[in-house]
Order: structure tokens, then sequence, then C-alpha cells
């Protein structure tokens, strides 16, 4: 049953930089990289269930100070996108903050079988514009105390190293003040690395909009536990990423989905992003502190006839592993920002061709694990964090588990294929939906939300 509440907002404001931004920093051209991103803002909420409303004020305020201190650095996104010129304007214009009562307790809201399309409401509606913000932050409230912070901002110039490097910061300087914000100062120069292009490639993304079809999301849990057994099924398990671990095994339920379906094995491939952040030539010098998306896509075949019509982990978690090795080797070769732009574009336009092909399954993986995405904002960890669909999309997520220990998965898919895929016995052996692989439960019960 899924939870009903109203919501109604209380206010709306622009929270902008504590400081101007300096006049020769105004203008900021994206990069030919950032051309090859949807438009679209990538919402994340981050639950909090607190007990204290009388504090839940003094704590929007912190918020809002801290978020305008930690624009200073991040003053692109205090700005504002022109389309025509393919910059942004940091003109210091702000980021959009809302706060709104909900009348509800949290902990319906907790549920990691929650379809994450009931918490549009929890986010300030984006959809670009030359006037929208870039960031857009609504502050939710609930009868128990509890509250939970909706968090968009524009893929235009953010990828998920960026997101959490945000989110980081703001939390440091909302818990111990600005000065305590020991990051290096975020750059914000891969236009001049990798400059925009008049004209682009016509490419048709990977993940798009599919106003046909129907998706259903849920969230599974795979404990270090599981995760640990998993690396003893694997051969050669030493070589292996808890990542690709995880993917390797929801891979191979996709495909038992698909077989499903169809009456038979079909050939499957999977696009996976990776960071490419440190993995450049010393000829181009993008740091681990460059901002922008900076990320291209690893593409993963299956062929059933290569696998003697057989779908085998071990063999999958080394397709996965090799494709990566390859991926992470090729990072190293471009020696100019266009010979980095031409490799990109070609990744992101073989991915797009392959996974158009009839007779061939694909599914889109992102991971965000070894980031920040647990702020502390001075009241603990978020006991919960999820996203919403920017759009109806079939997507996995992957992300670090409260405890750092095992992985969080957030799976988006045709809303026909869930039953199949949360019924695979894989799935059911190594996964939870439930709270009790951590200590989430007793936090929650703690709470009284």
């Amino acid at each position: 049953m899924q939870p009903q509440f109203s919501l109604h907002i209380l206010s709306k404001k622009f929270i902008k930089p504590a400081s101007p931004t300096p006049y020769n920093l105004r203008k900021s051209k994206i990069s030919s990289l950032d051309q090859c991103q949807l438009p679209i803002y990538v919402p994340y909420l981050f639950c909090y269930p607190l007990n204290d409303k009388t504090k839940t004020s003094e704590r929007s305020k912190l918020l809002q100070t801290s978020l305008s201190q930690i624009l200073t650095l991040f003053y692109p996104l205090a700005g504002r996108y022109i389309e025509d010129k393919l910059m942004i304007d940091c003109n210091d214009h702000g980021v959009e903050y809302v706060e709104a009562e909900v009348v509800c307790h949290l902990a319906p809201f907790l549920r990691r079988d929650l379809d994450c399309k009931n918490l549009h409401q929890f986010f300030p509606h984006q959809s670009e514009s030359p006037s929208s913000p870039l960031v857009a932050v609504q502050w939710n409230m609930f009868e128990c105390g509890g509250v939970a912070i909706g968090l968009c901002i524009s893929h235009r110039i953010v990828d998920g190293f960026v997101y959490s490097k945000f989110i980081d910061a703001w939390s440091t300087s909302c818990r111990l003040g600005f000065d305590k914000v020991v990051h290096h100062q975020p750059s914000f120069d891969l236009g001049q690395i990798s400059p925009t292009r008049e004209v682009m490639p016509k490419v048709t993304p990977i993940s798009q909009p599919h106003p046909e079809i129907k998706v259903a999301s849920a969230t599974f849990v795979f404990s270090n536990l599981a995760i640990s057994n998993l690396r003893m099924l694997a051969k050669g398990a030493g070589q292996f990423s808890r990542v690709q671990l995880v993917t390797a095994l929801i891979w191979k339920a996709l495909i038992r989905v698909a077989e499903a379906k169809h009456g038979q094995l079909r050939p499957s491939i999977i696009t996976h992003l990776i960071n490419m952040r440190g993995r450049t030539s010393t000829s181009l010098p993008i740091s681990k502190d460059s901002c922008g998306n900076i990320m291209r896509p690893v593409l993963v075949r299956f062929t059933p006839e290569k696998m003697g019509n057989k779908v085998e982990f071990d063999e999958l978690v080394s397709l996965v592993c090799g494709a990566i090795t390859n991926c992470v080797k090729d990072c190293a070769k471009p020696q100019n920002g266009e010979d980095l732009f031409l490799m990109v574009d070609s990744a992101w336009k073989k991915a797009a061709e392959e996974s158009k092909r009839n007779e061939v399954v694909s599914y889109f993986f992102t991971s965000t694990c070894g980031m920040p995405f647990y702020p502390d904002f001075g009241w603990g960890k978020p006991v919960r964090v999820t996203r919403k669909e920017s759009f109806a999309e079939e997507i996995i997520v992957l992300m670090d588990t409260r405890d750092g220990d095992g992985i969080e998965t957030w799976i988006s898919l045709e809303e026909n294929d869930m039953p199949i895929f949360q019924q695979d016995p894989d799935i059911m052996a190594f996964t939870s939906q439930k709270d009790h692989h951590n200590d989430d439960q007793s936090i929650f019960l703690r709470s009284k939300c």
C-alpha cells in the first residue's frame, strides 16, 4: 500500500552566494562533454527521522546560511544556463529553496519497497528554461518532526562525482562551519580543456524518456556478507570490485527476465558509467576536483552462443571486469581535449547503436559507490537516501549503504518486468528489501516517526 499524505508549500525563495562572483568568472563555458548530456535534473532525497519539531526552523536557517556560503565555491550553480551561447551566466541569481509541510509521518517513506514515483512532491518541480535555477532544494517537514531534503541539480555541469562533492561540502559547512570545508576548491575549467562544439554529432541517448511505457522502481540491498559470498562464487575473486560483483548478479537476473519474456536467451548489453578523473593522460590537466560530466560509458556484451547458451555468474563478472579494465586503459590515450571528446562521443554512439538493435535487450547502470552520499548537516547521517526517476526510464543505480560496507541498488524496470526480477532466485538469495541489514530499523524506532 502506498502512503497517503498531503503536502503544503509554505515558502519559496532564492538563496544567493554569500559574496558576489568576481567579474572575471561570470562567464563559464560548458564543455563538449557536458553537451552530450540530457537537459534533466538529478533528484535525490535525504531522509532524517528526527523527533524535535521545535528545531526544524532553526535547522532550515542553518541550511540556508551554509548553502549561501558554499555557493561562493560552486558559483556556476547559482547562475543560469544560456543555451544559445552554450554557457553558464554566473550571475548570482541563486538557487531555489522551498519549505513544505507534510501531513503524514516520515516512516512510510523509509520503506525500501516504496515505488519512487510517489516521491515527486518532495522535490521542486524543475523543467529547464532560460530562467530555471540550476539547483533547487525542498525542505520537507513531517508531523513527527522528521525531515526530508529533496535536492535537484542540473546535469548540465554536474555528474555524480560533483553532486557528491557539493553535498559533502555543504553538509560540512553546516555542521562545522565554512572555515572547516577542507576540500580543494572545485575547478570549472573543463570548458577550456574540452571546448564546446558548434556542431554536435547526432547521437540518440541510451537512457531517454519513454512516455509509452510504465516503469516500476524498488530498492534492493546487498549486505557486506552477501557481497563476500558473491566474491567466493566468482573465480579469480581477488580482482573483482564490489560494484563489478553486484552489477554481474543484477545483470544475470535481468538476462533471465528477458528469457522469461521471450522464451529463449537473447543477446544482452549493459552500459556502465565510469569516472575519468585520475585516469586521463598527464597531457590533460583534469584534476580530481574538476567539475563537469567527466565520465564515459562502458559497453559490456553477453552473447548466448559464445557462452554455450548458459548464464553463468563468474563469466558475467569477468566480462564486466574486463570491459572496465580496457576502458580505464583507453582513458589514458587522449592527448588533448579534442581526442578526449572523440573518445567519449564514440563510446556513447556505439552504446546507443547497440542498445537500439531489435534482438538485443539493454540496461543502463550508474554508480556513486565510494562517493559521500550520506550528508551529515549536524543531526546525523540520513537513515535513507533515495532518488526519483527524472523521467520514465529503465535504470539501475548503485550506491553505498549507510554503513559503507554494502551496496544499495535503486532499480527501475518496465512495470511487467519488476515482479519477475523480484522473484529471481539470486535476487531473493543475495538481497533484501527489509531494513535488518544494518541499524536503519533501530534508528527508525528511536525516532518515533
